[in-house]
């Protein structure tokens, strides 16, 4: 028989009450809501003391933030859930202890020590929008302390990005402080987020969009795939997706690496590599960002459009687009670039991108003011730096293949559609 498993439910006013329990008997007030300082009913009781005024004001809390209409946060109880017991199978011996233990059945099959069927009441997770930045949710949860360190916390952290994304949400924003070593291990492993030596607090923004993820991930050297050519789907969007999934498994160095082709007034092609920052689930449109006045920024206001190609020859795979290029707006500029890692930021802010360099000691005392700006505003943004979107009208895949014969499959936007061809090598 499997072990018990973790659920989120949505808050009511029964599961508040079993809430409440949770908390008192395995928090410390602060941890579980804002009942510190100026917001401490109890303010001459120690810090780690549960009041009858500070369990009050916990319920009256969560009445106005989680379960009153417009209260700004959707919260979920942690339950550790029984499995259903098949039909004619007791519980006893060491199993039967097991399982009161984690708050479940009795030997009878009834629940022991008073414990709702459905299981045991753990902690409490939420999602709530993050204000000025719109599409971006902020995750949070708790643990009682009797259920912490058995993964339990990775297991919620993964539901909620699963309800954030089910929810329409394009960004999950997290944090910490620094001396939250579990929180903080959580935080790295699951949602990458950046340390920055010093800092007093630790922080993530995680891309929900699934190529988004991928793309964000990192990988070492892998084996090649089986050339053989497997699907046509409607889209090229499935296609890309499980080639990026794919070539992510596979430990494929820099799959994110894109060759972006633009020309300049005169019709000169010029081309570079970037980063490729999503791509939308029917494969049309593609986001780079770069700053609006470099040369290919300057390109594209002039000439609005563009061809992008993706290279991994550990698979001998290619991935080729062509279409029209549109400019984000200010607020898009400003989600994507709060993703980024601190040493990204400093760089973005240091300098002119494309401009002549008189020397290194210019670099070197323009780094490091764009690091003192970052240090007093993380956020901050560079005026130029844009999101930039590839509208496709063609997609092609190409997987190329020892004897040659290699595999291509086009794909042209239509006004019905797409339509896709098999072409020649």
């Amino acid at each position: 028989m499997t072990g018990p498993r973790v659920e989120l439910r949505p808050l009511d006013a029964p599961l508040l009450e079993r809430l409440v329990v949770a908390a008192v008997d395995g928090a410390r007030p602060a941890q579980v809501a804002p009942l510190s300082g100026a917001d401490d009913p109890s303010p001459q009781a120690p810090v780690d003391h549960w009041t009858d005024a500070r369990i009050d004001a916990f319920r009256a809390w969560h009445r106005a933030a989680s379960l009153a209409p417009g209260g700004g946060q959707r919260t979920f109880a942690v339950l550790l859930a029984e499995p259903a017991v098949p039909a004619g199978e007791g519980r006893g011996g060491t199993a039967a202890a097991a399982d009161a233990d984690a708050g479940g059945d009795g030997a009878d099959g009834e629940p022991a020590d008073g414990e709702p069927a459905d299981g045991e009441v753990i902690g409490a997770a939420r999602l709530a929008d993050v204000p000025g930045e719109a599409g971006t949710v902020e995750a949070g949860l708790w643990l009682s302390r009797h259920h912490r360190g058995r993964g339990h916390g990775r297991t919620v952290l993964r539901l909620l990005r699963e309800a954030a994304r089910d929810a329409g949400a394009h960004r999950l924003f997290a944090s910490t402080t620094a001396g939250n070593a579990a929180a903080r291990r959580l935080l790295v492993t699951e949602l990458g987020a950046h340390t920055a030596p010093g800092a007093a607090t630790l922080t993530a923004r995680d891309q929900l969009s699934p190529a988004a993820a991928l793309l964000g991930r990192a990988s070492g050297p892998g084996e090649a795939p089986s050339p053989a050519w497997r699907e046509q789907p409607g889209s090229p969007g499935p296609l890309v997706l499980r080639w990026l999934r794919e070539a992510a498994d596979a430990g494929v160095a820099a799959l994110q690496a894109a060759t972006l082709a633009t020309v300049d007034e005169e019709g000169a092609p010029d081309a570079r590599v970037l980063v490729l920052r999503d791509v939308s689930p029917d494969g049309a449109a593609w986001s780079f960002a770069t700053d609006s006045g470099s040369t290919k920024g300057r390109q594209l206001a002039a000439r609005p459009a563009a061809a992008l190609t993706l290279h991994w020859p550990e698979q001998a795979r290619q991935v080729r687009v062509r279409g029209e290029v549109t400019a984000g707006t200010r607020d898009d500029a400003a989600a994507e670039f709060r993703t980024r890692s601190p040493a990204a930021r400093i760089a973005a802010h240091t300098g002119h991108q494309s401009e002549p360099l008189a020397s290194d000691q210019a670099y070197r005392q323009a780094a490091e003011a764009a690091r003192r700006l970052v240090a007093a505003d993380p956020d901050a943004v560079p005026p130029g730096h844009t999101v930039y979107t590839l509208h496709a009208r063609e997609v092609e895949f190409w997987q190329g293949a020892p004897d040659r014969f290699h595999q291509r499959l086009h794909y042209r936007r239509t006004a019905d559609g797409w339509d896709a061809r098999r072409l020649w090598p």
